[in-house]
């Protein structure tokens, strides 16, 4: 049971990661909501961390994991 709830987990914060940089992304690109778009970064910051990104992917915004059926089964962590 603790194998699906933190496979449920991992793919919740995923999504919530990438969901994030593209808010970011598209914040940045139309220079919109500064305010928003710090808020959003620092959210991405310490979501990436707290999932075990290196200083170096969070800085860079280099995200990547594997799927397996569906889900994140491995994160690809430096």
């Amino acid at each position: 049971m603790k194998v699906r709830v933190r496979q449920i987990e991992l793919d919740r914060n995923w999504r919530d990661l990438m969901s994030l940089c593209t808010k970011e992304r598209e914040y940045r690109t139309d220079s919109l909501h500064p305010k928003l778009l710090r808020l959003i970064t620092r959210q991405i910051d310490e979501l990436a961390a707290q999932m075990g990104f290196s200083q170096q992917q969070i800085h860079s915004r280099e995200f990547r994991a594997e799927k397996d059926g569906g889900h994140i089964s491995r994160l690809l962590i430096e």
